[in-house]
């Protein structure tokens, strides 16, 4: 297909989320960065000289109003999420949007029903559903080989990796929507809710805390840097999740370049055996050889199973979970594919990140209806 005839993306927001969908898009060759907005004339500028795209903008209604953009990537700050999509959704344009989706499920609902009613694709961007070892876990649940998942237990903890210094709003509730939670449990509940089958949730029976405050000067600290609980699904599965931003871990967590210690781990429990995920994205294979183990019952004794995967660590491997994940909302908006991160789940993945903080604030458990 010639680049004429290719989906042109408009891209708003050019740090670095915005960076890695746009080499995404160039790496997947099935759509083109037709359009560029940013307020940052510098940060325009500089993406501009890598991408080449047709068109600048700093007003984001302005890119909208473009007749040949057919779809836009938004990577802004959490609170931007929901009255950015909507407008594009308004608009006439397929939407591919960072994580969170939204601040809460009432706004995801919103944009869930208003791509439906359009024809529209909304898609939230959730890359690590596309690393090589996801996949491979994904493939052996379809097949069974655990049996059915009845129990899941995941975490993204770090003991001193609160983002102070990061743009002035991760720490702050009225741009972020939430702290550790919404940052960094929207991928941990995420990667075994994935893996589990995407149950519809039920209950959530949660704990969120502020413990860390010395480690954020001179900003808003009003979100929590640890939250815990227990998700129940509908199916009777359970999910355990762990979440900090900081926290005194043990040396059973590895060190990592910038975050002190940091672990993002996933294991789902079937009859017939477990499968555990690590990102290895900054563990080395000393530390961790390999980021799939299959445990499977093999005649009433328990038996490791090598899964072979494509071993990335490091840049290649959020480089290769970005690509592919351009790949399936290209071939989306094409009408070739379904969503593999579709509109349904984000409302899903904001109802249970709601009733974590509901629980949280109540003390106490809350369904989900």
């Amino acid at each position: 297909m010639t680049s004429s005839l290719l989906p042109k993306i408009g891209i708003v927001g050019l740090g670095w989320p915005g960076e890695r969908h746009a080499q995404a898009i160039g790496d997947s060759a099935l759509g083109v960065v037709h359009a560029a907005c940013d307020l940052n004339e510098d940060r325009l500028k500089a993406f501009a000289t890598v991408f080449r795209p047709a068109r600048l903008f700093r007003d984001f209604g302005e890119m909208l109003k473009d007749p040949e953009l057919d779809a836009v990537v938004i990577s802004l700050p959490n609170s931007l999420h929901y009255p950015f999509s909507l407008k594009a959704l308004q608009a006439g344009k397929h939407v591919l949007c960072e994580k969170p989706p939204t601040m809460n499920a009432e706004q995801m609902r919103t944009l869930h029903d208003g791509a439906q009613e359009r024809s529209l694709v909304y898609y939230f961007g959730r890359q690590m559903r596309f690393s090589p070892s996801m996949q491979a876990a994904k493939r052996l649940v379809r097949d069974r080989r655990p049996g059915e998942i009845y129990f899941a237990e995941t975490m993204w903890i770090r003991s001193r990796g609160t983002p102070d210094g990061v743009d002035g709003w991760f720490t702050e509730r009225s741009k972020a929507g939430g702290g550790a939670m919404i940052d960094l449990g929207v991928h941990a509940i995420d990667a075994a809710w994935y893996l589990m089958g995407t149950p519809k949730p039920r209950a959530v029976s949660a704990q969120t805390y502020q413990k860390f405050p010395q480690l954020v000067t001179d900003k808003v600290f009003d979100v929590e840097d640890n939250g815990y609980g227990m998700i129940r699904f509908e199916n009777g599965a359970t999910l355990l999740f762990k979440v900090s931003w900081a926290a005194n871990l043990t040396d059973e967590v590895p060190l990592s370049p910038k975050r002190g210690r940091s672990l993002l781990s996933t294991t789902i429990y079937g009859p017939k055996g477990s499968i555990k995920v690590t990102d290895v994205f900054s563990i080395g294979p000393d530390i961790c050889p390999s980021p799939i183990g299959f445990f499977e019952d093999h005649q009433g004794k328990l038996a490791k199973v090598d899964i072979p995967v494509n071993e990335l660590r490091g840049d290649a491997l959020r480089a290769y979970e970005f690509c592919e994940q351009a790949k399936n909302f290209l071939q989306c908006i094409r009408g070739e594919e379904p969503a593999v991160n579709s509109s349904s789940q984000a409302v899903q993945l904001m109802e249970m990140l709601d009733a974590v903080y509901r629980s949280s604030q109540l003390g106490k458990e809350v369904t989900i209806r």
